[in-house]
């Protein structure tokens, strides 16, 4: 049975976004030698992504329009809109809970 891991940034105020959706603060502060990078080691453990429509939206088009920076791994987009799912990714209505047993077998 394949295993579930969460890796999400979020304030200490419990919030992802600020109040105008923006994630700049996730570049952090400072200059790159204090900027721990986590996230490339964890991403050598995983092969498939769970994320909401707004992230994904959020993506495609600010953080990375050129280029789906999850492209080393199968993409599970949880959303009620209809949109048309490719090899790579899917966009899915399930329930997430139902979706992660599913995956986790």
């Amino acid at each position: 049975m394949r295993k579930v891991v969460l890796f999400i940034a979020m304030s200490l105020d419990g919030y992802i976004a600020d109040g105008n959706g923006g994630v700049a603060w996730l570049n952090g502060h400072g200059n790159d030698n204090e900027n721990i990078d986590t996230y490339t080691e964890f991403t050598k453990d995983i092969d498939t992504v769970l994320m909401g429509w707004n992230t994904s939206h959020q993506v495609v088009t600010e953080l990375s329009p050129q280029e789906w920076v999850y492209n080393k791994f199968t993409t599970y987009v949880l959303t009620h809109k209809e949109c048309n799912s490719s090899q790579q990714i899917h966009f899915t209505s399930e329930n997430p809970v139902l979706l992660l047993e599913r995956l986790k077998q």
